[in-house]
């Protein structure tokens, strides 16, 4: 197998886990950051969502997508193991 079938299937076994478990799972083609942070607000209109990321292009965009309407977004960030949670 190569590598990137490898990675593909190794995705597809996370996916799986995590959704069986309960979570919003969604896998992006292309720019990932914007599907995540619009996965994210569009998830926020239903219920409060955390998102984890390092990036702190993640938050630019929450900033930018973010509707007041929603319910909470929380941005975390699993870095320093310092759980620091930020409200948007």
């Amino acid at each position: 197998m190569s590598h990137d079938e490898n990675k593909d299937d190794m995705i597809a076994l996370i996916s799986t886990a995590l959704t069986e478990r309960g979570c919003h799972v969604i896998q992006s083609p292309g720019y990932a950051d914007v599907d995540i942070v619009k996965a994210t607000v569009e998830r926020s209109r239903l219920c409060t969502t955390t998102l984890v990321g390092e990036d702190t292009d993640l938050l630019i965009l929450l900033l930018r997508y973010s509707r007041r309407d929603n319910e909470a977004i929380y941005f975390r960030s699993d870095a320093n193991k310092q759980s620091k949670k930020q409200s948007v």
